[in-house]
């Protein structure tokens, strides 16, 4: 999957489970940070990132492993993204 269309089903995902504003979405860039207290970033509090992770596993097909530590991955859009794409490719 091209990073692009991960951002376009990420951006989907944001809308219709974590009832973002389609407006805010759309300004939505592969730099824009996800955590709260980050300048610039979209806020997502540790609800919003459970609620993620959990519509990114049933959307890719992916499993997010609790023990590992993710937060590298959430940092932006873009390190999200290549996570999935990461993720999703294994068979």
């Amino acid at each position: 999957m091209e990073p692009k269309e991960v951002m376009d089903e990420l951006t989907v995902l944001l809308v219709t489970r974590l009832k973002f504003e389609p407006a805010r979405v759309a300004a939505v860039a592969f730099d824009t940070p996800l955590p709260k207290g980050v300048d610039g970033s979209l806020g997502l509090d540790s609800l919003d990132f459970i609620e993620l992770g959990i519509a990114i596993e049933e959307r890719f097909g992916i499993v997010m492993d609790e023990s590992e530590d993710l937060t590298e991955h959430f940092a932006s859009v873009d390190t999200l993204c290549r996570f999935i794409d990461e993720r999703a490719a294994r068979p």
